[in-house]
């Protein structure tokens, strides 16, 4: 019997796809070594000119993604499975809502969810007044924004047409593969696998940003707890062990590394907030919790359509357009992600759980680590914008945090948290990274470790350099979002449009019979079949007990 021989991880990799992606990875490195100043000063021309220019391009695109995942759930696909109609669900709920949080929000969860409210609060949206009443619901209202519907939409987009196309159409994990029924078999071509490249970097480009955020929230956190100082070398002290922690995770794929993780750190997630909650002013959260939901949902629409071209204040585009810039680089791996770990649940179940239940979540996060920054500023009179101008956005939390009974205990448990929702993230990004970058000859689906732990230390390398070039500031990482967003979004519409006439051909070719999946009689037999899994899974965790 002749066994397959084993081929080197280095001639597993589809250089057409990961030579461009490095190339520019490098060259943006190069450029940051050589004339720091430079880069900076184009940083800020750059990120100026798409954001004024193309804001109102992002804006418009995030209500057509939203319409788009709403049709998925209510309209006649909505019981459609990623994979054959069959298939059972891979993880438990609770794994793979663990899993979604972490990858889909966790670093910029825990960054913004004291800073962004207050940040609000002095520099309040459409013209407040500072430091009023209005200004302190709105505060709350517009994070809630930010953090709700259209993010996850956006990530939506790319999660499920990628999943459609690699479980229920036997297509390997590239992005480029999506768009066959709108170019056929040139998707095969290298030009096509370029493509793919680019895309990749922007998948680097978006995961920068929330890999630099946390880096400067950890050394902020370690120079509130023990004095050590915010510089350089903390930085790349804080990079290197980060990297062995989360290079580990990533070479050992979903099911070990990054699950893992997933479930150590949402519980940890649930426990700071719900102490938070408690030892902070629980009353005036949950009050001004209500107010503000009712305040963004009055104010959805304007909210999703201002580009502050009046007044020109810049918090449009220094807030919302960055967001959704942010979201869409963010969108293809995270969407990729949530592909692979969604396998055997429906196009309905889905989208309701990233616009309901998951929503649901980071409101709570902001309304308790929000609200209680906005009372001790307001009511307390404690100084945290002031701590905030003068030590960075990172500080804000830990500022609040000392002002808390077990503050410092507190504290100690939101560096962990932080440490390990970096590692999710960035174990995520890093696999989706290899995936695509494998040559499709080579089980693109369980890429090689090597690879991913190249990927990984190549995310820490450019997050480290964009925070030396902005000299620990958020700017010059914001622009990698931006950059990276521009070619994300003209793929994501063609994606809209090529799982559109996919699910018509299918209907035609009488492969999708809507009459049944649609059939009181499927539902009930779909709810069976999950509730015979649960037992399943509950049994076979009482036998590893």
């Amino acid at each position: 019997m002749n066994e397959k021989k084993k081929v080197s991880w280095l001639k597993q990799i589809d250089w057409w796809v990961a030579l461009p992606a490095l190339s520019i990875l490098a060259a943006l490195m190069a450029w940051a070594l050589i004339d720091p100043t430079g880069m900076g000063n184009s940083i800020t021309v750059i990120f100026n000119f798409l954001t004024d220019g193309f804001g109102w391009v992002y804006l418009m695109l995030g209500l057509l993604f939203l319409g788009f995942c709403l049709w998925l759930a209510f309209g006649p696909y909505r019981n459609v499975k990623l994979g054959k109609d069959d298939e059972k669900p891979q993880h438990s709920f609770f794994s793979w809502f663990a899993m979604i949080i972490a990858c889909g929000y966790g670093v910029g969860l825990v960054f913004w969810g004291a800073a962004e409210p207050l940040s609000f609060l002095q520099t309040p949206p459409m013209g407040m007044e500072p430091y009023t009443a209005e200004s302190a619901v709105r505060a709350l209202a517009q994070a809630f924004f930010h953090w709700g519907w259209i993010p996850w939409a956006i990530y939506m987009v790319v999660g499920v047409t990628m999943g459609y196309f690699i479980f229920r159409k036997g297509m390997p994990p590239f992005f480029s593969r999506v768009l066959e029924p709108i170019f056929g078999d040139k998707v095969k071509t290298k030009g096509f696998r370029i493509l793919d490249g680019f895309l990749v970097f922007g998948v680097v480009g978006g995961v920068t940003t929330a890999t630099g955020l946390g880096i400067l929230q950890l050394a902020s956190g370690l120079f509130s707890l023990f004095g050590i100082p915010e510089n350089n070398l903390t930085y790349i002290i804080i990079a290197i062990a980060w990297a062995a922690l989360f290079t580990t995770s990533a070479v050992s794929g979903i099911d070990k590394g990054i699950k893992i993780l997933s479930n150590l750190n949402i519980p940890l997630c649930i426990l700071v907030c719900v102490v938070v909650f408690i030892v902070g002013p629980t009353a005036f959260i949950l009050n001004t919790m209500s107010s503000s939901l009712g305040d963004m949902l009055g104010n959805f629409f304007p909210m999703a359509l201002w580009t502050d071209s009046i007044d020109k204040t810049g918090f449009a585009q220094g807030w919302t357009i960055f967001y959704w810039a942010w979201w869409i680089a963010s969108a293809p791996s995270t969407g990729l992600f949530v592909a692979d770990i969604s396998r055997g649940r429906t196009l309905k179940e889905i989208v309701l759980v990233h616009l309901g239940a998951a929503p649901i979540a980071t409101w709570l996060w902001f309304a308790t680590f929000g609200g209680t920054a906005i009372f001790q500023e307001m009511f307390q009179n404690l100084g945290l914008v002031a701590s905030m101008n003068d030590m960075g956005t990172q500080s804000v939390v830990f500022t609040m945090l000392s002002h808390l009974p077990l503050g410092q205990i507190l504290a100690v448990l939101f560096l962990i948290l932080i440490f390990l929702f970096l590692a999710t993230t960035v174990d995520s990004f890093s696999y989706v990274c290899a995936q695509v970058s494998t040559k499709e000859d080579q089980n693109p689906k369980m890429p090689s470790k090597p690879l991913r732990a190249v990927w990984a230390i190549a995310i820490a390398a450019l997050a480290i350099t964009m925070i030396l070039v902005g000299k620990g500031q958020i700017q010059s990482l914001q622009l990698s979002s931006v950059v990276a967003s521009i070619v994300i979004m003209v793929v994501m519409v063609l994606m809209i449009i090529s799982m559109f006439k996919s699910l018509k051909q299918e209907e035609l070719e009488g492969t999708i019979d809507l009459g049944r999946l649609n059939s009181r009689q499927h539902i009930l037999e779909e709810k069976q079949k999950a509730n015979e899994l649960k037992k399943i899974q509950r049994a076979a965790k009482k036998d590893k007990a």
